[in-house]
């Protein structure tokens, strides 16, 4: 009856992640917002917001802010994994933001001021502060210093977690490792929509596509990221979806927090039965 038990909460816990993931999914197709767009119809469509990023780019290229990067070839109609609503646009990842940029191979200190985040620091598409290492050296600090809104795409790491992103929300001051890749949105594209798409199923089957894989460990470097299809709506609209998924995320975590306590007091519960099945079979 225990192992019953256990494969019970094993599989709504396993529904649970699909049900997310298909959360995610719905909302990078655009199916959470249908109702957004009919009530609003007269939003700024993404092909403007693409064009504004292009000229934003090419000033702050001439001004010397960012570097040049070379030209990405145009999404061809084999890429494109489904039909997204009217003004939405797919372009690459690297067209929508200000570079990419590789973490310090220093090694770090146990102790120290400013965490090193390593790729053990993203889960979930957010930065856990466990387990952290330090750096004290005040280049690297001014080099690698994140700033709020920053994505971080661990390139390197197993075959099955390869390509996890996670938003660095300005929790605190912080650099980054060298197994990860750091990049900002263009033309303030929300962050959180773009960490949906970076955890989403089209990331995922994306990462199994273009990975490279040696003995123990896969890889996918920053140039292969920047080719990454992306899925742009609106502004507005980006903002409805990152509403829309944070309700539905938060039903979710309630979810989460039920079965834990079932299976809990499940727990709970066969041990007291075994204790007294075993109590009772001591006295006879």
């Amino acid at each position: 009856m225990a192992e019953k038990l256990k494969n019970e909460f094993t599989h709504q816990q396993t529904l649970l992640k699909k049900l997310c993931q298909q959360v995610l999914q719905e909302a990078i197709q655009g199916k959470l917002t249908t109702d957004f767009r009919a009530q609003n119809p007269d939003i700024e469509p993404a092909g403007e917001l693409l064009t504004r990023i292009r000229a934003e780019k090419e000033k702050l290229i001439k001004e010397k802010k960012i570097k040049k990067q070379k030209p990405l070839p145009p999404i061809s109609e084999e890429e494109i994994p489904f039909e997204l609503p009217e003004g939405w646009v797919w372009c690459r990842l690297g067209e929508l933001t200000y570079g990419f940029q590789y973490g310090t191979s220093s090694k770090s200190l146990e102790f120290g001021e400013i965490p090193v985040l390593r790729m053990g620091n993203i889960q979930k598409g957010e930065i856990c502060w466990d387990d952290l290492v330090y750096s004290i050296d005040e280049e690297e600090i001014e080099k690698f210093k994140l700033n709020e809104g920053d994505l971080l795409f661990n390139r390197t790491n197993s075959r099955e977690l390869v390509g996890k992103t996670g938003l660095y929300r300005g929790d605190q001051q912080s650099i980054y490792a060298g197994y990860l890749v750091r990049f900002h949105m263009a033309g303030k594209i929300t962050p959180d929509y773009t960490n949906f798409v970076m955890n989403s199923a089209l990331h995922s089957t994306w990462c199994n596509q273009v990975k490279t894989d040696a003995i123990g460990q896969s890889n996918i470097n920053a140039t292969k990221l920047s080719f990454f299809r992306f899925p742009l709506p609106p502004l507005s609209e980006q903002k409805a979806i990152v509403t829309k998924v944070e309700k539905l995320f938060s039903l979710c975590d309630q979810l989460e927090a039920q079965i834990t306590t079932n299976q809990t007091h499940a727990e709970q519960l066969m041990q007291a039965v075994l204790k007294e099945a075993f109590s009772q079979s001591g006295e006879a």
